[in-house]
């Protein structure tokens, strides 16, 4: 099956094996209608979709994907291999890097990394290390991204990650990351506990660390709640289907729940836990006794069907501050985020990475 998948090198042209819940519960509905598979080729890229499309008898004919499923499968090798060589660069220049979300689960979990739609890539360095990380990337190039269109009326709320930045030719971006979330999560998953347990993997590349999985499937969850369940987050779903068939029995879920304890995102954790039951991923339950209340239990049937449907592409204001009231473990937590959200609207603050120029 798909752990079986994982292990070896996939042959060419071969089908990607998907778990069977996973099918029923989400690749189905979205493949039923040419309305949600066109919608799906836009979330989680022509190869990925033409691989899904391959595995479900779909409205859209799979042969429809394949030109552009190669096509982007192409243009998508060298960034990404230009990024995995970034990163063994700077571990040369004794700057340690992790690779986080799409650029490790790429190489994780998927039988071909070029399945996995790579907008931009991720990447963890420790906070010591973060000003001879920015007089590398100064000495090669690299500017700061800042898009018009992302940029708040309050400024950036997070102090985790960076704007995106971007070599010279502008082909590829690069999310830094000092912290795998803000405050009080990275109390528990804290960078150091992350390079501490990753794992190195061989590429054609050169040779990239990932996080170990049960750190994996926090940070499937807590960015999950970041990104408020939208559609935008269909790739990460596949990802979690594949950790969970691949590892989900092997997975240190007493270590998962220490961690979201620690951290304080216990509440976003059985959400996530119970969404991925919702969409047919079966998996030991961490966080045995707790469970969600009527109103959570009311958001994640909305958001379950949302990913099925892909009709709302975005949520409303008040989804997402009910997000945040419910899903937050306090309510302190909640009054800071606004809080934070108001003081920018006085003094809008900047997530550059200082020291780089911008464009």
């Amino acid at each position: 099956m798909v752990a079986q998948a994982l292990r070896r090198p996939a042959a060419a042209g071969e089908a990607m094996v998907l778990p069977a819940g996973f099918v029923a519960g989400l690749v189905v509905p979205i493949f039923a209608t040419n309305e949600r598979a066109r919608r799906a080729v836009g979330l989680i890229g022509a190869p990925l979709a033409h691989a899904c499309a391959r595995a479900v008898q779909p409205a859209l004919d799979p042969e429809a994907l394949k030109a552009g499923a190669q096509a982007q499968a192409i243009l998508g090798k060298a960034p990404r291999e230009r990024v995995v060589k970034l990163c063994a660069a700077l571990a040369n220049a004794g700057i340690e890097t992790v690779a986080l979300k799409g650029l490790a689960t790429a190489y994780a979990l998927y039988p071909r990394p070029c399945l996995r739609l790579l907008p931009d890539a991720d990447i963890l360095v420790r906070p010591a290390d973060l000003e001879g990380l920015v007089a590398r990337l100064k000495a090669w190039g690299f500017a700061s991204v800042i898009a018009p269109a992302t940029v708040r009326r309050w400024g950036a709320l997070t102090a985790a990650s960076f704007a995106p930045v971007t070599p010279p030719d502008r082909r590829y971006l690069i999310d830094v990351h000092v912290a795998v979330d803000d405050a009080p999560a990275s109390l528990g998953l804290t960078t150091e506990a992350v390079f501490a347990r990753s794992r190195p993997l061989a590429t054609p590349a050169g040779t990239l660390r990932v996080p170990a999985p049960e750190h994996a499937w926090c940070i499937l969850a807590l960015h999950a709640f970041r990104d408020f369940y939208e559609p935008r987050g269909l790739k990460s779903l596949v990802d979690a289907a594949l950790l969970l068939a691949g590892r989900g029995a092997g997975l240190d879920w007493g270590l998962i729940e220490r961690t979201a304890r620690a951290g304080r995102f216990v509440r976003r954790a059985v959400f996530y836990r119970d969404l991925l039951a919702a969409l047919g991923m079966a998996c030991p339950r961490p966080f045995p006794g707790i469970g969600l209340g009527r109103v959570e239990h009311w958001l994640l049937a909305r958001a379950a069907a949302n990913f099925r449907s892909l009709a709302r592409p975005c949520a409303s204001d008040a989804i997402k501050l009910a997000c945040e009231a419910l899903l937050l473990d306090s309510p302190l937590e909640t009054v800071r985020w606004n809080g934070r959200r108001l003081a920018g609207l006085v003094r809008p603050r900047s997530h550059a990475l200082a020291g780089l120029p911008r464009v």
